[in-house]
């Protein structure tokens, strides 16, 4: 995701690569395009995948610590590294983030549980301790003692991402760890206790989740570097034309489902007067309105690709490449190259600079695998885009009619991430 930024004349550009840890979705992106809206800053480039940002700047106007500075102040770790470096995720900070919320996941699900047991004990069904009991509101009424419990819960699970959702509204943004405060909150407002509760601790499983999804995608970025000399982790050289519709569309998709979540909760209860039931209608719009399945579905696939073709012994750069590719009419040199791919044979010894695709020319099987291998990639991509898109407009439309419940749109939110990433891993196996 490039922002290129005017340049200021007669200067001259440094180059600063951050690795960000728990940067796993469009929001931090955004969160951390805001920190760096600064003057010196001529372009910045951002990969999900590897959980890294390389910044353009003007060192006239900006430094690196400075810029670095600004990254941490949003909350998240950032730590420098040398252009073409590998960034695992074995750094401390990494380590740390992962295990306090693993803990404060746990903590959140056992104090729930506890609160379901004990409105179990004093309801008349365990069905009617699970979902609780509809009063005017259309919120639940639960056991006091319950309710404390529901109320603990709720407050572990959001807790660690309490200075998220601060600082993002610090820099004026609504993102996702905002959108499930919200909502956790607007439930409790309206009685809704164990939804509360839910909500806070799906959201922390799911982020969970997500993360670990995330990883598995990072693990693949080390297949693809030392197969060649002069071939590097950097996937900057092209992204996929339907990668930057994707991105297009988020940068829409969002602020609308934003505008829309007010709008259910503001003219629907002027005609019938239910402001406690079109309130919670609207808490679930702003949990959809998070584009991170979206976004992250598109490079997750594209890395994948590259590395399956990798572990071939066929190198190609970037996803640019990889949809050309897959419009070859044939599984031929000739049909690929008439893509516009500019193509080098292994043995060849011209430098790797402005080579898009490198294989063994004489191994027909190399030119089959590679067609094949981009077809199938472009089909992944397109999967998970319609998973994505799908799975919103669905729960959008559910929530209209009061169909789906605010705990399982944070679940199906969140684990439409979990599911594109995975798809995406597939190709790995190719």
């Amino acid at each position: 995701m490039a922002t290129p930024r005017k340049s200021l004349p007669q200067s001259r550009s440094s180059e600063l690569r951050l690795h960000v840890a728990g940067m796993d979705c469009a929001d931090e992106a955004a969160l951390i395009r805001r920190a760096l809206a600064r003057p010196g800053i001529e372009a910045l480039n951002f990969d999900l995948v590897g959980r890294r940002v390389d910044v353009t700047f003007n060192p006239d106007l900006t430094s690196a610590a400075a810029l670095t500075a600004a990254v941490a102040a949003t909350g998240l770790a950032a730590h420098a590294h040398e252009a073409g470096d590998v960034v695992g995720d074995d750094h401390p900070a990494h380590h740390h983030h992962h295990d306090t919320a693993q803990w404060w996941a746990a903590a959140s699900g056992a104090v729930l549980m506890a609160g379901w047991l004990v409105d179990g004990f004093h309801a008349d069904s365990w069905v009617e301790a699970v979902f609780g009991f509809h009063n005017e509101h259309g919120g639940h009424s639960h056991y006091p003692y319950a309710a404390v419990a529901y109320g603990v819960s709720a407050a572990t699970g959001l807790w660690p991402m309490l200075p998220r959702a601060i600082t993002s509204l610090r820099f004026g943004r609504l993102d996702m760890h905002v959108l499930v405060c919200l909502s956790a909150i607007g439930a409790a407002a309206v009685g809704q206790w164990a939804e509360a509760a839910a909500v806070a601790f799906l959201f922390a499983i799911a982020h969970l989740l997500e993360a670990w999804s995330i990883d598995r995608a990072r693990h693949a970025v080390a297949a693809l570097v030392g197969h060649e000399p002069g071939w590097s982790d950097d996937r900057g050289h092209e992204s996929a034309p339907v990668e930057r519709w994707v991105e297009r569309f988020a940068a829409i998709y969002t602020p609308v489902v934003t505008l829309a979540a007010f709008a259910v909760v503001l003219i629907p209860p002027v005609i019938d007067g239910q402001w406690g039931v079109w309130f919670y209608r609207g808490l679930i719009f702003l949990v959809l309105a998070c584009p991170c399945a979206l976004v992250i579905s598109t490079p997750v696939t594209v890395v994948a690709a590259l590395t399956s073709a990798a572990r071939r012994g066929v190198l190609c750069k970037g996803g640019g490449p990889l949809e050309r590719i897959a419009t070859a009419k044939a599984p031929t040199m000739q049909a690929m190259r008439e893509t516009g791919v500019a193509v080098q044979c292994r043995t060849s010894p011209e430098p790797l600079d402005r080579v898009e695709v490198v294989l063994t020319c004489d191994r027909e099987e190399d030119i089959e695998f590679l067609v094949t291998h981009a077809k199938r990639a472009l089909r992944v991509i397109r999967q998970n885009v319609t998973i994505a898109l799908a799975t919103k407009f669905a729960f959008l439309v559910f929530a209209v009619f009061g169909a789906a419940p605010l705990w399982l749109a944070v679940l199906a939110d969140t684990g439409t991430t979990v599911v594109v990433t995975l798809n995406g891993l597939r190709l790995l196996r190719a």
